[in-house]
């Protein structure tokens, strides 16, 4: 179960939307302009949480207009179910914030 509470959204070198419960120096290092956001999102293995199909499911972020869901990978790849970030106005916004 992934953690609720005060996390770190950043974006990595890839162009990624990373959100983890780690201490915000960790975040710093790994965020490709060094802007780390304070988020309540829930996070689970790096990405953010949210609801989709009825089910709670991690969303790998590439951009404000390429997120997936359900690429049934460990490794997130850009493979998978296809998302309009804009119905999920939390996670985009978070993206934005940390362009």
């Amino acid at each position: 179960m992934g953690k609720q509470g005060i996390n770190y959204a950043y974006i990595t070198p890839a162009g990624i939307l990373k959100v983890t419960d780690e201490d915000v120096e960790a975040a710093k290092k790994y965020s490709e302009n060094g802007k780390v956001v304070e988020t309540t999102i829930e996070c689970e293995g790096g990405y953010p949480v949210i609801t989709y199909d009825n089910k709670r499911q991690t969303v790998a972020v590439y951009g404000l207009d390429n997120a997936v869901v359900n690429n049934g990978k460990n490794a997130k790849t850009k493979d998978g179910t296809k998302i309009d970030l804009e119905l999920y106005p939390e996670i985009y916004e978070l993206y934005k914030a940390c362009m």
